[in-house]
């Protein structure tokens, strides 16, 4: 492990993570999590599927346009292959995050992301996420930063 002490890991939610390509409250703070020369940057794949559908979104309610929106995904497409550590969804995933439903109340893909992020704990791993009800239960894990709170 004390090869990996000189880096800081960060697990980022999709909340947190879409304020990287589209200007909002937090996006500071997010810009410099991911410039951190010693920063490295974890996601799960599902994060790949709502990054996508919620720029979608953006375009289908007209706040950007279609071309922003091709903009934003090639951006951010061309950071899941050069940036970001990617983490496959599993079955022990899906069980986790059973108990994240059942226990604390959390939404099917918000307790998707908690289960793959648990996985990174020995890491001591920050875990980035704008969503408060997902940062409350994610603080029994991991030192939790919310974007929109710095």
């Amino acid at each position: 492990m004390k090869a990996l002490d000189h880096l800081n890991f960060y697990f980022f939610d999709t909340s947190a993570l879409i304020k990287r390509y589209h200007k909002e409250k937090g996006s500071e703070t997010v810009d410099s999590i991911l410039d951190g020369k010693n920063n490295v940057i974890v996601i799960s794949n599902l994060t790949i599927i709502e990054t996508t559908s919620a720029f979608v979104r953006k375009r289908n309610e007209r706040k950007i346009s279609s071309d922003e929106l091709n903009i934003v995904l090639s951006k951010f497409y061309a950071d899941v292959l050069e940036k970001y550590i990617v983490i496959d969804l599993d079955n022990e995933h899906f069980k986790k995050s059973l108990d994240f439903i059942l226990k604390d109340n959390l939404r099917t893909l918000d307790s998707l992301q908690l289960a793959v992020a648990t996985d990174l704990k020995n890491l001591k791993v920050a875990f980035v996420c704008s969503d408060t009800t997902l940062c409350n239960v994610a603080q029994k894990f991991f030192t939790v930063l919310n974007p929109e709170e710095t």
